[in-house]
């Protein structure tokens, strides 16, 4: 009422918020993803109408095709997580459209608290197949854990269709070092592409918000007012490794869909 100029001794804010309701805009909670631009747009429609294409041959294709699924991820310690998971999140007047629609670059500035670095991989069927913890990341250390770990993966993920060792992981300028390549080189296998600043065409990232929603419940549920970081540690890990096979084999199933609205909506994030 203020920032806008208006007297509130003869605009009701009540009235004001009733003219933003009928005009779309709720108080929802804030969204923290970057901005999708045009050029973003017309490469994630190129990717989905090339997988439309492929999934007309291949339905299984991100099931019994591609090995497993590799992302980064950072869970934030908090003193007291009971008191953080209750906290409730930060809200905007916005459109339920708004931060949805054409939104989709993560950021890396988290809120307060030491971080705990995990690079994780997901395989149908296999469930969590990977759970390393690391300090930082960069292309010397992705190529040496590409050697150390990715055949255990493959091993682990079982043998797939025409034997292919294919992954999916994003574009982490780290990751797609000429370093890391070489490494994915020497030990022959294959990275799927997917366009940048979408982490909807990569399922794991569902795992990571189902995981971190787990670990806001159970600081709730067991009264969790007290942690060191060893502990939150362990409870990070302990969740990810016990993650249920069955959820992550229905987000990997759920790919098609995806590819599908993000065709339809011609590039634009689909919601996942």
């Amino acid at each position: 009422m203020v920032e806008c100029g208006f007297d509130s001794q003869r605009v009701n804010q009540r009235t004001v918020s009733r003219y933003l309701n009928r005009n779309g805009f709720y108080m929802r909670q804030a969204r923290k993803k970057g901005l999708l631009n045009d050029k973003d747009k017309r490469l994630r429609l190129s990717y989905a109408r090339e997988m439309t294409r492929v999934l007309r041959d291949h339905l299984d294709y991100y099931t019994n095709h591609v090995a497993f699924y590799l992302d980064a991820v950072s869970f934030v310690h908090k003193n007291d997580p009971r008191k953080a998971a209750i906290h409730p999140k930060s809200r905007v007047w916005r459109k339920k459209g708004e931060g949805l629609a054409v939104t989709a670059k993560g950021s890396k500035t988290l809120a307060g608290g030491r971080r705990l670095h995990v690079l994780a991989a997901i395989a149908w069927g296999k469930g969590i197949i990977l759970s390393k913890v690391y300090d930082k990341m960069n292309g010397d250390f992705f190529a040496e854990f590409v050697q150390n770990n990715f055949n255990l993966c493959f091993g682990k993920a079982g043998p797939k269709t025409g034997r292919k060792r294919l992954f999916v992981m994003d574009n982490d300028p780290c990751q797609t070092s000429k370093k890391a390549m070489l490494a994915l080189t020497q030990i022959e296998c294959n990275l799927h592409r997917i366009p940048p600043r979408s982490p909807d065409i990569n399922p794991i990232e569902n795992v990571f918000h189902l995981v971190k929603k787990i670990l806001h419940r159970e600081a709730i549920e067991k009264n969790i007012t007290k942690e060191s970081f060893d502990a939150f540690k362990t409870r990070v890990l302990r969740c990810l490794n016990t993650f249920k096979i069955t959820t992550i084999d229905k987000t990997i199933e759920s790919m098609p869909k995806r590819i599908e609205e993000i065709r339809s909506s011609r590039g634009k994030r689909s919601k996942y």
